[in-house]
């Protein structure tokens, strides 16, 4: 099952976000830059996110800078909530299978 989660800025465009079985695909259509279409494994991801003013990042569990930033609340409050909740629990359970950690 896939869960996506639509940003739009007035500055820097729109971002999308799809959670995957065991990736995040990112798709960026940028007003001011270079459009960017990537994935990132969620086993890299630390499933803590650090939250700033406007944003919420995930880093990666090995060199400590933001993988994933999302907007802070955009869409929605609720969708937002949403979506990140399941990156932190799709993170957490990656990491696991990866590292052979079994959790009952």
């Amino acid at each position: 099952m896939t869960q996506k989660l639509i940003q739009k800025h007035i500055l820097y465009g729109k971002r999308e976000f799809e959670l995957r079985d065991d990736t995040v695909k990112i798709k960026i259509n940028s007003l001011i830059d270079e459009n960017k279409d990537f994935e990132v494994e969620l086993a890299m991801i630390n499933p803590e996110p650090i939250i700033t003013k406007s944003r919420v990042e995930f880093h990666s569990r090995v060199k400590c800078r933001p993988l994933l930033s999302l907007y802070l609340n955009k869409p929605n409050k609720k969708e937002f909530n949403a979506f990140v909740d399941a990156i932190k629990e799709k993170a957490k359970n990656e990491f696991n299978a990866f590292a052979g950690i079994k959790t009952s």
